[in-house]
């Protein structure tokens, strides 16, 4: 199937297929500029995802599914997520290590038994993804990424949610360490979308109806399950049974502190359409305003939609006032872009 269609298949999986609420925030736009694409190798066909960092200076840029070719010397078309590295005044230029064939590497390593599962099957639609979310930075200067696990079956929309792990990474550093153990099981949302305020830690994820959950962890201990507590309405519990959605279901979301709003801001792709909304709060649990329409992206192939857009708060300027955002844009086939768009507020 086509690659845009197939990755797209685990973000239908999370979204509610009605039309958002029309009340508008009093969130303003002055105005939108399409910036560019961000930059990859010539081998690459394509590769989505696209969370940043900065982490030693660098911005650290992570992927998710990467097809390239010609071939990797390992013999692959495929990597479940791949890493590069950019001077943050020029986010759209970035550079990697490539092999001797021009192919990307692996940015979180399979362990053996994921490794020999993948090299049995042999195949794309039958295969053990890990795809990369936010990245934190820890107390020594390194960074946290929050990632899912998922198995890719074959047919349409046939994914099953393994869980979601957390791996490190290090300035300058295109591949990353995983933690021995999930964090989050299977039947738990998917808590890859995180923001830091202060010493705390707010994971936001997708349950299926219940919307999108709202965890909470002190920073020093983002590796500890039974640390987290959890929002049920009105207050923090560790019960993640009595937890209540703090928005409706999204396709993918970042979420940050907005200094020139003075508001939480979070950002996602429509539900089945190419649209890109804004959402703002006082507080990370809510209320949230109802969804503003800030931009359409580039109008994709027949068949296929812009999805996974995210707003990159390490590169706003002006105090938040100008945003940085980007969504994947499919082209066809096997291949597509990360589009970069700047979004000026009133």
């Amino acid at each position: 199937m086509k690659f845009e269609n197939f990755k797209l298949a685990g973000l239908l999986l999370l979204i509610a297929c009605s039309n958002p609420p029309v009340t508008t925030p009093t969130l303003e736009i002055a105005a939108v500029t399409e910036l560019g694409v961000v930059g990859k190798p010539v081998s690459v066909l394509a590769r989505d995802g696209g969370n940043t960092a900065l982490i030693g200076g660098k911005l650290l840029w992570t992927f998710g599914d990467t097809l390239f070719n010609p071939k990797s010397v390992d013999g692959t078309n495929l990597r479940s997520n791949t890493a590069a590295l950019a001077d943050p005044n020029s986010p759209l230029v970035v550079n990697e290590p490539l092999d001797v064939n021009g192919a990307p590497s692996q940015f979180l390593p399979f362990t053996p038994e994921e490794k020999a599962y993948n090299d049995s099957s042999g195949t794309p639609s039958d295969r053990i993804a890990l795809w990369g979310g936010d990245i934190l930075l820890d107390s020594s200067g390194n960074g946290s990424l929050f990632y899912l696990k998922l198995k890719v079956k074959p047919g349409v929309l046939n994914y099953e949610f393994l869980g979601v792990g957390l791996a490190h990474v290090t300035p300058n550093a295109t591949t990353a360490t995983r933690e021995p153990n999930l964090l989050f099981t299977a039947s738990e949302p998917i808590f890859t979308t995180a923001m830091q305020i202060g010493t705390d830690v707010f994971l936001y994820g997708n349950l299926g109806a219940q919307g999108v959950m709202l965890a909470k962890v002190d920073a020093a201990h983002i590796n500890t399950r039974g640390l987290y507590s959890f929002w049920n309405g009105s207050s923090w519990v560790a019960d993640l049974n009595q937890a209540l959605g703090v928005m409706p279901r999204v396709p993918g979301l970042s979420v940050s502190y907005n200094p020139y709003l003075q508001q939480y801001l979070a950002v996602s792709s429509g539900i089945l359409s190419n649209k890109v909304y804004f959402r703002t709060s006082s507080r990370p649990e809510g209320p949230w305003s109802s969804p503003l329409e800030v931009f359409t992206g580039q109008t994709p192939p027949s068949g296929s939609i812009d999805y996974a857009a995210l707003e990159h708060p390490e590169l706003a300027k002006d105090g938040g006032k100008t945003l940085f955002i980007t969504y994947y844009h499919p082209l066809g086939g096997f291949s597509g872009e990360l589009r970069a768009v700047e979004v000026k507020l009133k």
